[in-house]
């Protein structure tokens, strides 16, 4: 096997940095009249977040907390509202579709649907080379010997090269889909919940292949997942959403010893423990749900849920400040000792 491109070798700065980033979608009307026109869907509502260069940033938050909206805005997949992504210090909101298909060479997506996330009707082969051919990789030899080193570089025998994708299991689709995203030698991936539709074992193999192709290729990923425990495992930095805004953010070990955020200590309490663990322990769950992004609350998006809410949280809106090195919360019990 012939060794694959690795990328430049690590480089202090970020990959990506996102600057107050809106996503808002038109939502139903406000009333029957035409004139009245329509509500606004926030799905996310002001993210401020650094990816470091060969580093991943895990996102973690509820169902409908904007963290796939958030992962598709930064590659333009949805555009957005407002704000900056700057990838490698250029701004992609202001790109032209033009501009955009060159940077999609270096920066990719994995799907969580690793089957419909694939065209049915192609062999895997003609898949994982199409992003070659559209980057202008005319050589039809040369692109299959590319495809059989990413097919061998995933783990899957070249000779699969044929088949189609309801002829493999969960774990191998997704392995095709990382193959494609790594074809044209990304150094940034945006993976969507790329392991929570597959058995817990085989979630374990993805997840270290992909470990493995971050230290091989120097790869930078921005990690979306609900599973705590996969975050804990992959992530250098971990960033909490809450209803479209980042509510916390710290290195992974700070996150999990010491989180300082309501809603962050909620979620570390959903994580399943071992019995004995958790004997004589008072584990606190989080009661009602998630307010609608269409009318969110007015000032502090975890007020309805939180056991600390005082009068001044129903009112603003806490800014995201730092309150130890490398450590940001948005929370007024936490900035007012800051202050």
């Amino acid at each position: 096997m012939q060794n694959l491109p690795s990328n430049s070798s690590p480089q202090p700065g970020h990959v990506l940095d996102v600057r107050d980033l809106k996503m808002h979608f038109p939502g139903p009307r406000k009333g029957m009249l035409p004139w009245q026109g329509r509500a606004s869907i926030k799905a996310v509502d002001g993210v401020n977040l650094q990816v470091p260069y060969g580093k991943t940033l895990g996102l973690v938050g509820e169902s409908g907390s904007g963290k796939s909206t958030l992962g598709r805005a930064v590659l333009q997949l949805h555009k957005p509202t407002a704000g900056q992504v700057l990838f490698e210090d250029r701004d992609l909101c202001q790109l032209s579709r033009k501009d955009m298909r060159t940077i999609r060479r270096r920066a990719q997506i994995i799907f969580q649907d690793s089957y419909a996330s694939l065209d049915p009707r192609r062999s895997i082969g003609y898949t994982i080379g199409e992003p070659l051919l559209l980057s202008g990789t005319t050589d039809a030899r040369a692109r299959r010997d590319r495809v059989h080193e990413l097919l061998r570089l995933v783990g899957l025998n070249p000779a699969y090269e044929n088949r189609y994708p309801h002829e493999f299991s969960g774990g191998q689709r997704q392995r095709v889909n990382i193959a494609r995203a790594l074809a044209t030698d990304p150094i940034f991936i945006v993976a969507d919940e790329p392991v929570s539709a597959l058995d817990v074992s085989i979630q374990a193999q993805v997840i270290n292949l992909m470990r493995g192709l971050q230290e091989r290729l120097n790869l930078s990923y921005l990690f979306i997942s609900h599973d705590l425990r996969v975050v804990r495992y992959i992530s250098d930095q971990v960033a909490v959403m809450y209803l479209g805004r980042v509510v916390e953010t710290a290195p992974t070990e700070v996150i999990f010893r010491d989180p300082q955020h309501p809603y962050t200590k909620a979620l570390l309490q959903s994580v399943p423990k071992p019995r004995w663990e958790t004997v004589g322990e008072e584990r606190k769950t989080l009661k009602g749900e998630i307010p609608s992004p269409i009318n969110p609350p007015r000032g502090c998006a975890f007020a309805s849920r939180c056991p600390f809410v005082m009068d001044r949280c129903r009112e603003s809106r806490p800014p995201l400040v730092e309150i130890a090195p490398e450590h940001q919360a948005a929370c007024f019990l936490l900035t007012d000792e800051v202050n």
